[in-house]
């Protein structure tokens, strides 16, 4: 542990975090792109849609590219959408994880029916994607899987002895250290979200969202994290998977609806109040289901 806590230092630089955009705002104007595309099958507005995002903003990210891809599949054009899953690939993300839960946006679906060539031009994407990680990625996720299997191991050890009183004890102590390790981490170099691992940010999952349970640590801790969702650090879902988490933990009501089939009798009004709550956060209001 002491060995993890110094790698953890070594990284732990504080430094200028530069918020070019706000990233709330962001998704707020490229998701009716999506619903346009899933909901409406509304392909050509969905494509224009992110067109006028890509000019406002000087960019769109890797999931974006992916919708786009899946726009032209559904238009018939192959080559675009071939040429649009390769930039996909060879672009930074900030929410990719939210596509997992959106059946229609599988690349591998999107690629049916592609041609070598085209098969070919995705691949070339997959290999630039290499080439865009960012600095210190492994050494960040070496340190969060180590996080990740000290959570594993005290949970599983009191799993088999449920009322071993120094199992709980052992797991108290594990879920405090993890808590400080993730705390100093977001404060001094940010949440290790897709920015910082490219395609991992799912690795911090297991951790954090066994802190939701903590009320001390929920209350510090979630304006700090809606801070980083803000400046791209943090992507919407995992924010509002972290949020709902807590909600049942503490059998209250789902904010988010991201945990999926706890819940789907939904009232109008319910579901009103979860599509406010997606927006504010920059989450895209779509049914979400298990890959």
């Amino acid at each position: 542990m002491k060995r993890l806590i110094a790698s953890l230092m070594l990284l732990c630089v504080p430094g200028a975090q530069a918020q070019s955009f706000d990233h709330i705002a962001y998704k707020q104007e490229v998701n009716p792109a999506y619903e346009m595309a899933i909901n409406e099958k509304k392909y050509t507005e969905s494509l224009q849609k992110l067109e006028a995002v890509n000019k406002k903003y000087g960019m769109l990210y890797g999931e974006d590219y992916r919708l786009q891809a899946y726009c032209y599949k559904m238009t018939g054009n192959n080559s675009l959408a071939a040429q649009a899953l390769k930039t996909s690939w060879s672009s930074l993300s900030f929410d990719m994880r939210t596509l997992w839960y959106v059946a229609p946006l599988d690349p591998g679906k999107i690629m049916e029916g592609f041609t070598e060539a085209e098969n070919a031009l995705v691949y070339e994407g997959f290999d630039n994607s290499a080439k865009i990680r960012p600095k210190n990625a492994d050494s960040l996720i070496a340190i969060i899987d180590s996080m990740t299997y000290w959570d594993q191991f005290f949970r599983t050890r009191l799993n088999d002895s449920p009322y071993d009183q120094k199992a709980i004890s052992e797991l108290d102590s594990m879920n405090r250290i993890n808590e400080a390790l993730l705390e100093k981490m977001v404060r001094n170099i940010g949440f290790p979200g897709e920015k910082k691992l490219q395609f991992s940010e799912f690795s911090i999952w297991f951790v954090l969202v066994h802190t939701a349970g903590n009320e001390s640590f929920y209350q510090r801790m979630k304006p700090v994290f809606l801070q980083e969702v803000r400046i791209g650090n943090m992507s919407p879902w995992i924010f509002a998977n972290w949020v709902d988490q807590h909600q049942f933990y503490n059998k209250l009501p789902t904010i988010y609806n991201t945990q999926i089939g706890l819940k789907n009798d939904f009232t109008k009004k319910e579901l009103e109040e979860i599509r406010k709550n997606r927006f504010e956060i920059g989450l895209m209001d779509l049914e979400f289901r298990l890959p």
